[in-house]
């Protein structure tokens, strides 16, 4: 995997964090920027061919209603994996959400456990650790995938995929921050969930006026 990187600063919500410089940010807070964004991804990734316009239709309207679903959860941004190893794409997305009055003190932990253990999956696993910047709750899990990413990678349509969840209280903020990470490559779980705790740890608390 490439050590290129690019700090995100993630509009109105105070904080940054830092992702590979070959994934692709999609801004969910802008709804005319959403839609660029996602135009302009689905051309990198398959060009402006006569052949390929039903897929770019198909993946369009996949992403996007994929994005406003994200939106209207209070998503932040959407940012979709293109690294490749050896010319191979590892396919992997993550989602991030401002959950406005959360915190991770005592009540808050038992509210997060209670919803792991609500949803609970065979070998799911949740644990409580710390960044450089805060306290981090980090749930691995698995769920089936929805095959829009995976087919802009061009792996094709997946029934599985592993997911970490992470609940992040940066220092200096008042508010949660949740990241959702989602990959089919069950078989490189553990270099992929190490890559998002990275990401993770990155996440911390700037200016609102640093924001642009």
């Amino acid at each position: 995997m490439t050590d290129d990187t690019a700090t995100t600063v993630i509009p109105h919500a105070g904080i940054a964090m830092v992702l590979p410089q070959d994934w692709f940010v999609v801004e969910l807070t802008d709804d005319d920027q959403r839609v660029a964004d996602v135009t302009a991804l689905v051309a990198q990734q398959l060009g402006d061919s006569d052949e390929l316009a039903p897929l770019r239709d198909h993946l369009t309207r996949d992403l996007l209603a994929q994005t406003a679903r994200a939106a209207q959860a209070h998503g932040l941004l959407l940012a979709i994996s293109l690294m490749q190893v050896d010319g191979v794409p590892v396919p992997a997305s993550v989602t991030v959400h401002h959950l406005p009055g959360a915190r991770l003190d005592d009540h808050g932990r038992a509210v997060i456990a209670e919803v792991a253990r609500t949803d609970a999956a065979p070998g799911q696993s949740v644990d409580l650790g710390e960044t450089p910047h805060g306290v981090v709750l980090r749930r691995v899990r698995a769920t089936p995938l929805a095959h829009d990413v995976s087919d802009l990678t061009e792996q094709g349509t997946t029934v599985e995929a592993f997911v970490v969840d992470y609940w992040v209280e940066p220092t200096g903020t008042q508010d949660l921050v949740q990241l959702t990470f989602s990959s089919p490559l069950v078989g490189a779980r553990d270099a992929l969930v190490t890559l998002f705790d990275t990401v993770t740890r990155s996440v911390h608390a700037v200016p609102v006026d640093a924001e642009g």
